[in-house]
């Protein structure tokens, strides 16, 4: 009875998340034809329920296994790691030339658009090494991520300069929904790293109900921002200019947390 309560939430998670792409993918088309900010209303009010289904998810999630159990290493977490790994190495390339391309551009330097920009691209480099590590663990037993206590912090400090630049532009959340919602992912994502560091810290210890949120609250919304955007990159759709190729690493974001959340499931149902 308590797995079929368990499994309800997430089935409503899944419908909410396709139905969140969809409105995206026509928003960002320019199809959708609402009166006034009702398309924004129905997002926001999705994202809400995605908000409510994961709280109810994570309350019957009890006893649950280690958050990270690197004695059996795992083949989708290392794949996931590693390719997360791979698109923040990608986000590094973006970003410096994004810096280059704005410094060259313009006369008058805005430097509150600049730094955040200049350092989500170091971070995003140091983030990938992480990452890197974290697969690498996941391989090799006598490897072991958690020994690297500075590099728990790469990714806080690369999301936490993304979240900079997006405030810097954010001027109406009823008109501008992609950046919002941008907004709203990295503050999900800072959340997920700092449960995460917190599980890396507390060795031995069963996943938390709140990494088990946050988890699937960052793959939702990971699924929810970047999947419609990467379909627009890769339908060469030109005109829309608010596409960042941060939406891959957002997307694997959410792959890796989503892997994490299902191995620490299967190992709980074989305690």
């Amino acid at each position: 009875m308590q797995k079929t309560r368990a499994r309800l939430p997430v089935l409503l998670i899944i419908i909410t998340v396709i139905a969140s792409c969809v409105l995206r993918f026509f928003q960002l088309f320019g199809k959708i034809s609402f009166n006034g900010n009702t398309d924004s209303y129905i997002l926001y009010l999705l994202i809400f329920l995605c908000f409510v289904f994961a709280v109810i998810y994570s309350v019957f999630k009890k006893d649950l296994a280690e958050t990270f159990d690197i004695s059996n290493g795992k083949k989708s977490i290392f794949l996931s790691s590693a390719l997360l790994s791979l698109s923040f190495f990608y986000d590094f390339i973006h970003q410096g030339y994004n810096c280059y391309s704005y410094v060259s551009s313009v006369f008058y330097i805005d430097y509150v658009y600049l730094i955040p920009m200049g350092v989500s691209g170091v971070f995003a480099l140091i983030s990938c090494f992480y990452f890197l590590t974290l697969a690498l663990t996941e391989r090799n037993e006598n490897y072991d991520f958690k020994n690297f206590t500075f590099l728990h912090f790469a990714p806080v400090v690369w999301a936490f300069s993304k979240l900079i630049g997006i405030m810097s532009q954010i001027i109406d959340v009823k008109n501008n929904v992609e950046l919002f919602s941008e907004f709203i992912l990295i503050c999900i994502t800072l959340c997920f790293l700092f449960s995460m560091i917190s599980a890396v810290d507390k060795k031995n210890a069963g996943a938390t109900r709140a990494f088990v949120f946050f988890s699937l609250m960052l793959t939702a919304m990971a699924f929810i921002v970047a999947l419609p955007r990467i379909v627009l990159i890769m339908m060469d759709f030109s005109t829309f200019s608010e596409v960042t190729f941060s939406s891959v690493t957002y997307l694997m974001s959410g792959v890796f947390s989503l892997t994490i959340l299902c191995d620490i499931n299967k190992r709980t149902k074989l305690k």
